[in-house]
Parts: structure tokens; C-alpha cells; sequence
């Protein structure tokens, strides 16, 4: 029995020690792929033992989990399989952004589908459905072929206990030594610094905000003390508030060594000189829209949350939050949300609920949309849609704004005939120049938006103020040395007013350099207006010596902790979200002529018509009328309209009405 027991061993360390080493060459490997270079990937493993030493830990830990079934060599086939399919995803998803892949990925691929059509042809996609296809027939098919192996469940349970409490001393020893990054404030950065294997491998199990040291009623109550004496200010005229989140737009001025053979955004130019505005410090580069979105909605910062974690895909899911929408909902607003883009791209559809927003326009309730020729829609459309709304409420209106058409993949062959040329790049970074060609003459039809809304405000008796914002810097491999201002995560704001705005309130005309999560705070303050903890925390403390400190106290016990700041229960409740500021409806169903008419109100071409359940071909007329051909009633069928996105998600639906009836 001895003997027996001492073979098994001998085999589980065999086993153990030849995975350890090919995990060694896995990483070089995976960071070879990830930094799109052989010498870069050979010189990180070799000026990081540590970190190649703990990498190779954490996928020997994963491989000692095929030792838990008789199958064993087939289980480590699809882990290894596995983390070359996630090795791979990474190297070609740096291709197109510049924050890598991280575990909260996973959770946006229902939104990749959405857009897939953008960033890859016809049959590149058809090319990776094919070869996913086949890795899964293969694997199948090796699975039923592949023999099993004599199976030692106690010993192999202990060594994978084993092999996971390694990595955890490692990452002890590695911390405390200061070997490792624990806290991910840039995600490129630390993935450079740190690899993609430890890296990613911490976006797994790293979510949310940790509980902090000091955190307990006291210390939160020490925090609030001089807050609770603030009384909220009661505000007599309040403005319509427009928030624009501007996709990837920048101050192109701030590129060095590039002209353009006509000023590219002249009104934006024209605004960052006469109006308040700074630098906006941004949570990221090239990517996450939705990060940069929630700090400014809600006041908080992503420097205390999970690696590379979208909290608009996590903790937003189930939980409201305070935030802009929710204070300004207390002094009578109309809070909703303008996105010429898909409506459940990030959840949106499901998280505004959980911000305080009365309503969302996505481009599925919107007419008239154009597109650029990578197929994102144009901002030109959002201009009607906030006239329209300004002019159809009572109330004041905060309308949190979307731009999408400045987004990339950039296409890095020349335009035809650009209306904006550009040079002053190298001639071996032709493609590149090409590339940016295209982003400036994109944003320079942003800032013709930008010029036609500010006309239309002006023209607006109410007062109006209008806050402008990049929400990163484009995915185009700008480099620090590039930047004759600001850094990588450093995007502009501005502030704007209409007449009467100038009129009744004193902008000061003073730059300031903020945080996104500052943002909301500070454009309230101009007004007097400080709803909310976070707001009045911003607005009293951001000078103190331990503003951030008490910020992750403040945001963890708002989220994870016992909300001790509403004394143990949150006041905000998820809104009944309405989707489309003027929602879908039927007034009338006729059967005609072989076809089906459904008459209502406010369809688009993402109506689409269900009978009895059932989705019918559908074909848009006009905003009142939808036809279905070839079709037939009877009497008594359920018709009912649905928004569909493009991957056929419904977003809302009108009522069902009973044909014939």
C-alpha cells in the first residue's frame, strides 16, 4: 500500500514539475503575443523572475485541476487550449485598443457581437465562427477518443490545494516585497509591467471595491460630520443641464508635429478659449466609454474597483447608486439619456435604471440616422433629439448625452478626397497617418454638431448650460511625446451657457484640471447646487490631505458595505426606465389585402411587428405605419410592436392589441 502510495506521488510530482516548466514556455509565449514582438517578449520573462516564476505557478495550479477526473489529458487539453485561445483574443484585441483583455470582457460579449460587423469583413467573421467550430469538434472528438487515466482523488484533491496556496504565498511574498502591482489604476500599464498571466488571472477574482482598513460606523460618521452640517441649498432657477460625452474627441491641437490644412474643430477651439474648461483626467486610453461614464454619473472613481472591472456590468447590475440623475430628480428635473447607438451596449438599458434616469434614447428610437463609412451613426442626429425634448418638457431637464461617431477601428487606407488633410507623420507611419486622416475628419463632423447645437441653444429662451467632455483619447497609438499638453488620460472639458445663462449666473472663466468623478460636482457648484453625499463630499473636500482615502470608505460602504451614510438602508429605488422619450404604441391593426398594417406612433426601423408571439418580416413605412406581408388575420391574434437591436435584444414594447376585438 506504501509502495503504491509512493508511486502516486512520484507521478503527481512528475506530472506537476513537466507542467510548471511547459507553463514557463507558455508565458514566454503568451507575452510574446501580447507585445506583438519576439525581443519584447523574451526580455520581459527574462528581467522579471519573479513575476515569470509566479505566472508559471498559477497555470501549473490550473493544470493540477485536470488531476480531479480520470480524464486527465483531455482536461488539460482544454485548459491549455484555453489559455492559448485567451493568449491569442488578447494579442488581436490590442490590435484594436490599447486596454488588454480582462475577465469583465467575458461579460460584454453579447455587446462584441453587436459591433463585431465594425472592426472585422464578412469573412473574417465567418473565418473565426468557423475555426471556434472546429476547435469545439475537436475537442469533442478527442474527448469521446481519449483514454482515462488511474484517477487518485484525496491526492489529487491535496495538490490542487496545495498548488493554489503556493500562488497565494507567492502573491503575499510578492507584495509585501513590492514585486507586485495589487491595485490596477492603468490597466495597460500594469499589464506591461506585470504580465498578462498574473494580470489577468487577478481580473477573475478581483471585483469590487475591498473593504478598507479603517472602515466601521465611526469612521464613516467622523466623515459625514461636517457634510450633515451643510443643509442642502435651495435653488431658485435651474437650468436645463446637457452633459456630452464626446467619443474619443480631443483638443487636436495638443498633437505635436501634425498639421491640418484647415482648422479641424474651429467651434470646439473657439470654446476652449472663451469658456471654463481644463483637463479631464480619464480612467482610460482607447477604450471604456462606460467607465469614463460612470465616474462622471456618479462621483465615484474606478482606481478602487476590480482590474479591469466595468461596474456597469457588475455591482450596476443589481444595485442603484447615487448620481447626478437621482439628486437633480430631487429639485424636479427630467433626467434621461441621448445615445446614437445600440441601447443594450453595456447593459445601458438595464443599468439606468439603477443611475435614476426617467428615460433612454438609443438609436433604435431615433429617425433620420446617417452613418459614416465605418458604420457608426452620426452625431448630426442628436441635435433634433434634444430640441425635441427640451421643448416638450415642463421641467427642468438634465439630458446625459452619447456621442458614438468618432469611434474606431480607424481604417488605415487613405480617404477619398478627405475634406481635411493631414501630414507631419513619418513616411514609414503611412498607414497610421491614414488613420488619423480619417479620426480628425470625423471629429471635425462632431464639432459641425457641436456648432448646430450651440445655435439651437442660443435661439432656446430657457437657460441652458452645456458640458463638453472626451471621454478618452483615441485608440491611434499616441504616445506621451506626441502630446504638446496633458497626458494619456487626460481628455478636455468645457462649459458653456446660453445667453440667459450668462445673464443670471457668473461663470468663472477660471481653468481647472479635474477628475472625471469630479466633474458633476463641480458644474452643480456653479449653480449652488449640492444634492447628494458624494456631491457635497466633492464639493467641501477635495483639497484634503485624505480626500481619496475617504472617498474608497465612502464608496465602499455605499455599495458593499452596510450604508451606514443612509443609516442602513439606500433612499434610491431603480426608475421605471422608459425607453424612447416618446414611446412606441399601437392606435390601430388592419388586415388588407393579403398584408398586415399596424398604425400607431413613433416606430422606427427597429419596429418590428409580433403576432402571436412570433416575429413577422417586418417593413418600416413610416413612423406611423408597419406593414407585414403575406400575412392574414383572422380575428382574435395578439399584435404587439418591439425595439429590436441589431442581434435582435428587445428594449421595450407596446401593449398588446387584440385584432379584431
Amino acid at each position: 500500500m506504501k509502495q503504491k502510495t509512493k508511486e502516486n506521488l512520484k507521478s503527481i510530482r512528475s506530472y506537476m514539475i513537466n507542467n510548471y516548466l511547459i507553463s514557463v514556455l507558455l508565458i514566454l509565449v503568451i507575452e510574446v503575443l501580447a507585445r506583438h514582438s519576439l525581443t519584447d517578449g523574451i526580455r520581459f520573462v527574462w528581467d522579471h523572475p519573479f513575476l515569470i516564476l509566479l505566472s508559471a505557478a498559477i497555470l501549473t495550479a490550473f493544470y493540477a485541476l485536470a488531476l480531479l477526473v480520470p480524464k486527465r489529458n483531455f482536461v488539460w487539453l482544454c485548459i491549455t487550449v484555453v489559455i492559448v485561445g485567451l493568449a491569442v483574443t488578447n494579442s488581436i484585441l490590442l490590435c484594436f485598443r490599447i486596454t488588454p483583455l480582462a475577465a469583465t470582457d467575458i461579460a460584454l460579449l453579447t455587446s462584441v457581437f453587436e459591433i463585431m460587423g465594425i472592426y472585422l469583413t464578412v469573412w473574417q467573421i465567418i473565418l473565426l465562427v468557423l475555426l471556434v467550430l472546429v476547435v469545439i469538434a475537436g475537442l469533442i472528438y478527442l474527448g469521446i477518443r481519449m483514454k482515462k487515466q488511474v484517477y487518485h482523488p484525496l491526492l489529487a484533491v491535496c495538490n490542487a490545494v496545495i498548488s493554489i496556496l503556493a500562488v497565494v504565498l507567492m502573491i503575499h511574498i510578492g507584495d509585501a516585497r513590492g514585486w507586485l502591482q495589487t491595485e490596477f489604476a492603468n490597466l495597460p500599464d500594469a499589464y506591461a509591467d506585470n504580465g498578462f498571466v498574473y494580470c489577468f488571472t487577478r481580473s477573475l477574482f478581483d471585483r469590487g471595491i475591498s473593504k478598507p482598513d479603517t472602515y466601521d460606523e465611526d469612521t464613516v460618521d467622523n466623515i459625514l460630520e461636517d457634510m450633515k452640517k451643510q443643509t442642502t441649498n435651495e435653488v431658485e432657477e435651474k437650468p436645463n443641464i446637457i452633459f456630452i460625452q464626446l467619443e474619443s474627441f480631443m483638443d487636436l491641437k495638443r498633437m505635436q508635429g501634425v498639421t491640418y490644412s484647415e482648422e479641424p474643430t474651429p467651434v470646439y477651439s473657439s470654446l476652449r478659449k472663451t469658456c471654463p474648461g481644463g483637463f479631464l483626467k480619464v480612467p482610460s486610453v482607447g477604450a471604456g466609454t462606460a467607465n469614463t461614464e460612470f465616474e462622471i454619473l456618479t462621483g465615484m472613481t474606478l482606481d478602487y474597483f476590480g482590474a479591469g472591472e466595468y461596474p456597469y456590468k457588475t455591482v450596476l447590475q443589481d444595485e442603484t447608486c447615487e448620481s447626478m440623475a437621482y439628486n437633480l430628480r430631487e429639485l424636479g428635473y427630467r433626467t434621461g439619456v441621448l445615445h446614437n447607438n445600440t441601447g443594450s451596449f453595456y447593459s445601458r438599458n438595464k443599468v439606468f435604471a439603477n443611475l435614476g434616469f426617467d428615460y433612454f434614447v438609443s438609436s433604435e428610437y431615433m429617425e433620420n440616422l446617417s452613418y459614416n463609412p465605418i458604420g457608426w451613426a452620426k452625431d448630426k442626429v442628436l441635435t433634433g433629439q434634444i430640441q425635441h425634448i427640451l421643448k416638450a418638457t415642463s421641467e427642468p431637464d438634465l439630458i446625459y448625452t452619447i456621442t458614438v461617431q468618432d469611434h474606431g477601428k480607424y481604417p488605415t487606407e487613405l480617404l477619398e478626397n478627405p475634406h481635411i488633410k493631414v501630414s507631419g507623420f513619418a513616411p514609414e507611419d503611412e498607414e497610421r497617418q491614414n488613420a488619423f486622416t480619417y479620426y480628425v475628419n470625423q471629429c471635425h463632423e462632431t464639432d459641425a454638431f457641436l456648432g448646430s447645437l450651440i445655435a439651437t441653444l442660443n435661439a432656446f429662451e430657457e437657460p441652458v448650460v452645456l458640458v463638453l467632455y472626451g471621454d478618452h483619447l483615441p485608440n491611434l497609438d499616441i504616445t506621451e511625446e506626441e502630446l504638446a499638453s496633458g497626458n494619456l488620460f487626460q481628455t478636455e472639458y468645457v462649459i458653456w451657457s446660453n445667453k440667459k445663462m450668462l445673464e443670471d449666473y457668473e461663470l468663472s472663466k477660471k481653468n481647472e484640471n479635474l477628475y472625471a468623478y469630479q466633474l458633476s460636482a463641480h458644474v452643480l457648484k456653479l449653480f449652488g447646487m449640492n444634492n447628494g453625499l458624494l456631491t457635497k463630499f466633492h464639493q467641501m473636500y477635495h483639497n484634503y490631505d485624505n480626500y481619496k482615502s475617504n472617498l474608497k470608505i465612502l464608496q465602499y460602504d455605499m455599495l458593499y458595505g452596510k450604508k451606514e451614510v443612509y443609516d442602513g438602508l439606500s433612499p434610491y429605488e431603480p426608475t421605471d426606465l422608459q425607453m424612447g422619450f416618446d414611446p412606441i404604441r399601437i392606435t390601430d391593426v388592419s388586415s388588407v389585402g393579403g398584408s398586415v398594417y399596424v398604425m400607431g406612433k413613433n416606430f422606427t426601423e427597429s419596429s418590428f411587428v409580433f403576432i402571436d408571439g412570433k416575429k413577422q418580416d417586418t417593413v418600416f413605412l413610416n413612423e406611423n405605419t408597419l406593414m407585414v406581408s403575406d400575412k392574414e388575420l383572422e380575428g382574435g391574434e395578439e399584435v404587439y410592436v418591439a425595439q429590436l437591436t441589431d442581434v435582435s435584444a428587445q428594449l421595450s414594447s407596446t401593449e398588446v392589441f387584440i385584432y379584431g376585438d
